[in-house]
């Protein structure tokens, strides 16, 4: 199992903002993450992303305990990466936004460039490799914070609402994206999303959220 969890519970100025019973989740499948606007999908990204600790309860991932100790955290860091729903895009050339995570971990600068470029072709956009990152359009800017992600080759892929405000093109294009790193690296992904056509393309299970409480009966 790659994530469990029992009675997790987080809590924001006193109020609970998720309570979950039986939380699991498979290795290597699609979760559409689904609720309406303050249901807590977006918490639940950031607990699963270690980025918050919950208020009482216990989280396994793949079968061990998390502990929120800085260190401990940080390896798990290594292997879980969350795209937000408005990633933020460092001042610069694209290339330097996709390399920054791989020149934090010490990859030496023959392998940062290889990587880069493997990355940038595979959400499509090697030809923006030189452009101001903060010209983008906002599907150019999704797709070169998802090849930031990518490039640290994570088990699991957290998505913030991928094609909100995305146009049909750039839509399409994450989409597709995200169902070939499923099917040719297994790599596990939860995405929230309001868009039922992307639940019924992509997700092997949905999971819906309401109030902070995960609803049953959903695969």
């Amino acid at each position: 199992m790659l994530y469990k969890a029992d009675t997790l519970i987080k809590e924001f100025k006193g109020c609970k903002v998720l309570n979950l019973t039986d939380f699991a989740i498979e290795r290597h499948k699609i979760y559409a993450l689904i609720g309406a606007n303050g249901a807590g999908k977006t918490t639940l990204l950031n607990l699963l992303a270690f980025l918050v600790q919950p208020t009482s309860g216990n989280l396994q991932f793949c079968g061990r305990n998390v502990v929120y100790r800085r260190q401990h955290l940080l390896d798990l860091r290594r292997r879980v990466v969350l795209v937000d729903q408005y990633p933020i895009l460092f001042t610069g050339p694209v290339w330097k936004n996709v390399e920054f995570g791989l020149k934090v971990r010490g990859i030496s600068r023959k392998q940062r460039e290889m990587r880069v470029e493997e990355v940038l072709e595979l959400v499509g956009m090697q030809a923006f490799r030189l452009a101001d990152a903060h010209k983008l359009s906002g599907g150019e800017s999704k797709r070169v914070a998802m090849a930031r992600a990518l490039a640290i080759a994570p088990e699991v892929l957290l998505c913030d609402e991928p094609t909100a405000n995305v146009d049909e093109e750039n839509q399409k294009i994450i989409m597709d994206i995200l169902e070939r790193l499923n099917r040719e690296n297994r790599t596990s992904i939860i995405m929230a999303t309001h868009y039922l056509s992307q639940i019924r393309r992509l997700a092997h299970h949905t999971l819906m959220l309401e109030h902070g409480m995960l609803l049953t009966g959903n695969d």
